[in-house]
This record gives C-alpha cells, sequence and structure tokens, in this order.
C-alpha cells in the first residue's frame, strides 16, 4: 500500500510539473502574440493620421489649383 502511495505521488507531481511547464510555455505565447498585436494596431494608427495628413494635402493642393489668383 505504502509503495501505492508513494508512486501515486510521484506520478502526480510529474504532472504538477508538466501542466506548470505547459503554463509557462502557453504564457509566453500569449506575451508574444500580444507585442505583436500592440505593434500591428500602432502601425494602423499611424497608417490612419498618416492618411488624414495626406488627405488634408489633397484637399489643399486642389483648392489651390481652384483658385483664381487676383479675383478677390
Amino acid at each position: 500500500m505504502s509503495s501505492l502511495i508513494s508512486e501515486l505521488e510521484t506520478g502526480l507531481n510529474l504532472q504538477l510539473k508538466s501542466l506548470a511547464d505547459d503554463i509557462r510555455a502557453t504564457e509566453e505565447k500569449l506575451m508574444r502574440s500580444k507585442e505583436g498585436y500592440l505593434k500591428v494596431q500602432g502601425a494602423l494608427e499611424i497608417l490612419a493620421v498618416l492618411t488624414e495628413r495626406q488627405a488634408a494635402a489633397d484637399t489643399e493642393a486642389v483648392q489651390a489649383a481652384l483658385s483664381v489668383p487676383g479675383a478677390d
């Protein structure tokens, strides 16, 4: 009976270590995914700002092209 309990304890401790290792690996993968997500999100925000600036510059260029010099 004592050896059965000892074997069970050994098996459970191995299982515990394996699960802890799996959790650590999964947490590391999640952190890498989060970092990648935040980088892409930041790039999209920068792209949105650049797009707005380009649209404003295009609008100004069109207005300048359409304005008649000396029409004041």
